[in-house]
């Protein structure tokens, strides 16, 4: 026992510090925060340089994809000839500029009696051009949104079909102004298509400019396609379903006597803009299309002729369709370029369910996963107009799954 209390003694307790190591006391202090700092930065940069990434231009050169798919979903575009918003944007903005009288008008005129909606309506003139691009943040956001959906439906045995309904200016580019046609590069559904190889997109902008050749798919004061714009349109899905769902039940292309002209239907006639021609086209089927009943969102339903188009103001709605060419039934996500697909969809399928999808301002996005436990369909289309590709998914915002 010693003479200190009779206990065993630790190492150290209570000893007194030696006067040397007092300098020193801090050291590891010192350090940590150090560390800390130099973590810091690392984080700040790294996350600077994410940010920096995610907000540069998205690639506009597609993905190669020889494949059979790619080929008929995608049949391939005429590129423009340069990428004036890209390669020597600070020149092209200063013509922009020089055009700033035409540009302060709702509707920007361009050539033969064509129109176009400015940039108020979703940068329509900016993305028209190649101006108004994605960001790689905002491509990523796309298609991991649709990626998710894919392969949710995918697990489910439901086939899925994406169908980006081009602007009047992706078809008839030659109709911009002459300005604005020399400074016309990719637009963001070339950098959504260059990101996506996986995703089951088809592209009409090929087949329709083949058709705009000899009847009016687009005309010059309306912002929609016609209703032939939407027949050449079903074609394109009809190969491409045929070669994406070869088991599934096939697409039928009614057979047409020819093309009939309707109205001028001028979307631009408030902002001044004059009639112009060629007016409204669409298909003079060979035989009679079945009455459909449709039941409109006020819950009130009535048969329509075969053929006729469900318009967007009567959504959410459903269709029935006895003697329909399939017995699949369909959820379609739509807006109004939907109307003009919308009388073949009810003839395809004996029961469709069409929602606005809201992609326009995310206003009330869809949740998949609700509807389709609850409507159980054997189909799912997403069809999207082209101008709303501005308006990326938000971060956190998904399909429902």
């Amino acid at each position: 026992m010693s003479a200190s209390g009779g206990g065993d003694v630790v190492h150290g307790a209570g000893a007194p510090t030696p006067r040397w190591w007092k300098p020193f006391r801090d050291v590891p202090l010192v350090v940590l925060a150090v560390l800390s700092l130099v973590a810091a930065l690392v984080g700040w940069y790294t996350q600077a340089s994410l940010d920096r990434a995610a907000s540069q231009i998205a690639p506009v050169t597609p993905t190669a994809t020889p494949d059979a798919v790619a080929q008929v979903c995608r049949p391939a575009v005429t590129p423009p000839g340069d990428e004036p918003w890209i390669d020597r944007r600070d020149e092209s903005e200063s013509v922009w500029k020089d055009h700033a009288a035409e540009l302060g008008d709702p509707v920007v005129r361009g050539q033969d009696g064509w129109a176009f909606y400015n940039d108020q309506v979703e940068q329509n003139f900016s993305q028209a051009v190649g101006r108004r691009l994605l960001t790689a943040s905002q491509v990523t956001a796309w298609h991991d949104y649709f990626r998710k959906l894919a392969g949710a439906l995918a697990a489910q045995g439901i086939e899925l079909s994406i169908q980006i309904t081009p602007s009047a200016s992706s078809v008839y580019p030659e109709k911009l102004p002459e300005w604005a046609a020399a400074l016309r590069g990719s637009t963001p559904l070339d950098q959504l298509l260059a990101a996506s190889p996986d995703l089951p997109i088809v592209d009409f902008r090929h087949d329709l400019r083949e058709a705009a050749q000899h009847d009016a798919v687009f005309t010059p004061v309306n912002s929609h396609w016609t209703d032939w714009g939407g027949y050449v349109g079903w074609q394109t899905y009809a190969r491409c379903h045929a070669v994406t769902y070869p088991g599934a039940a096939p697409i039928v292309v009614p057979p047409v006597d020819g093309v009939r002209t309707g109205g001028i239907y001028n979307e631009y006639a408030s902002s001044g803009v004059p009639d112009a021609e060629p007016a409204w086209d669409a298909p003079r089927f060979s035989q009679q299309l079945a009455p459909v009943t449709v039941t409109d969102g006020s819950s009130a339903t009535s048969t329509s002729e075969g053929g006729k188009a469900v318009d967007l103001s009567k959504l959410p709605a459903s269709t029935e369709t006895a003697g329909a060419w399939s017995t699949q039934k369909a959820l379609i996500l739509r807006d109004s370029m939907g109307n003009a697909l919308s009388g073949l969809w009810a003839q395809q399928y004996a029961q469709t369910w069409q929602i606005q999808h809201r992609y326009d301002d995310w206003s009330n996005p869809p949740n998949y996963r609700s509807l389709v436990e609850q409507d159980h369909p054997d189909v799912v289309i997403v069809q999207l107009a082209e101008r709303h590709l501005v308006n990326a998914p938000a971060v956190g915002v998904g399909p429902g799954y």
